[in-house]
């Protein structure tokens, strides 16, 4: 259904613009072009381009320390054909049979509702509640740690 690539340079036009739309729902902050040149230039930030036939979003990984793995943002421009969701369990496959990960962990915005649904469905676990730790627009929205362990993927 989708496939996985890293994404290189001739790629950023697309992510800039589908990070701009998704920025205004306050679901993802939005990162600089130069930021996303260092993410597809690390060695331990995993920027891929999520493709059906054609792109349909990103997401953005980083290996830390302890074998833990964090799904740090993934936006998705064709909504609603299921592309997030099975983009995420590749990339947990990923994690946890190619990197060896222990922990793969993410942070959602308490107000993207869909989202911790989803994570919900593939086997997240909450962890707990980051208060208000997330300026936008002048407020402060909070954003809830999930996670899965390497036992919980292989039951």
């Amino acid at each position: 259904m989708v496939t996985l690539r890293k994404s290189n340079k001739e790629d950023l036009n697309y992510v800039l613009e589908v990070e701009e739309i998704a920025s205004r729902t306050a679901f993802v902050n939005k990162w600089s072009k130069q930021q996303h040149v260092d993410a597809i230039n690390s060695d331990v930030v995993d920027h891929m381009i999520i493709e059906s036939s054609e792109p349909v979003g990103y997401l953005i990984a980083n290996r830390n320390a302890d074998d833990n793995y964090e799904l740090m943002r993934i936006v998705v421009s064709k909504k609603n054909h299921g592309y997030g969701k099975a983009a995420i369990i590749q990339l947990l496959e990923f994690a946890f049979t190619q990197l060896n990960t222990h922990r793969f962990w993410l942070d959602v915005r308490m107000h993207n509702t869909s989202a911790i649904k989803l994570y919900r469905s593939i086997g997240f676990v909450e962890e707990g509640i980051l208060r208000e730790c997330v300026k936008y627009d002048n407020t402060y929205v909070s954003a809830m740690v999930m996670s899965i362990l390497r036992g919980d993927y292989e039951l």
